[in-house]
């Protein structure tokens, strides 16, 4: 197989950070300049969350276009995921194949959930249970992988650096605080906390994703395989 053919594998792990990072702001301030939301810095002051930023035209259109290509990413990154934990060396037992599970259903989750805005005929029981289960079920699925990975690292020396491995220690512990925030507000019932926690949270994610690109390195994506630059042929399976 040619080493040289399909993508860098690190490109699909920033291409799934950035989009979205990039997306969510875009959104909002064409919201914000059409009257649909306040003007603020949403992740500091809560006057919207994501949702809101792409509910209604014409930021709707942009929304609805980008976000079923940011879900395919997350399904085809946490498959990925598990493909390079495979390839280096590191078992696949249940736990790698439940990261890889949460992963791929929290994409699903959040693609069902975003589909059902349609202005005031929005199924929003729908959408808040999609939206909740990616939040989740994502969070369960990075606590499983930096598991993995931080197991994965002692015995394989250079599969992974050791800034990749502070980041997404640092970037799981962020999001357990998040998640814990995000608790004590539905309970306080603070609605700015909650959009604010949204916002941060999800940007956490994404960091954590990003950190994917360092680890993946000298692989590239061919027909949904992980070939490593050096060898040519695909991970096993």
């Amino acid at each position: 197989m040619n080493s040289q053919a399909g993508i860098p594998a690190d490109a699909l792990a920033r291409l799934t950070a950035l989009l979205p990072a990039v997306l969510f702001p875009c959104t909002y301030l064409i919201a914000a300049a059409s009257g649909h939301v306040d003007w603020c810095v949403p992740p500091l002051q809560g006057c919207t969350d994501i949702t809101h930023t792409g509910l209604k035209f014409p930021e709707s259109h942009l929304f609805r276009v980008a976000m079923p290509f940011v879900c395919g990413l997350f399904a085809f990154l946490w498959l990925a995921a598990y493909q390079w934990i495979q390839g280096t060396g590191g078992a696949t037992g249940s736990r790698e194949r439940r990261f890889r599970n949460l992963g791929v259903i929290a994409a699903v989750a959040l693609l069902i959930g975003e589909m059902v805005l349609q202005g005031k005929e929005t199924l929003w029981a729908v959408h808040s249970i999609g939206a909740t289960l990616f939040f989740l079920m994502t969070y369960a699925a990075i606590v499983i992988h930096h598991r993995c990975v931080a197991a994965l690292a002692p015995d394989h020396p250079g599969a992974v650096s050791d800034g990749s491995l502070v980041a997404k220690r640092v970037l799981v512990r962020i999001l357990t605080a998040m998640l814990i925030a995000a608790i004590l507000f539905k309970i306080a019932r603070w609605r700015e906390g909650g959009r604010i926690v949204q916002w941060l949270s999800t940007y956490g994610i994404l960091a954590y994703v990003y950190t994917f690109s360092l680890d993946w390195r000298g692989y590239r994506l061919r027909f949904a395989q992980l070939v490593k630059n050096d060898s040519g042929g695909p991970l096993p399976r």
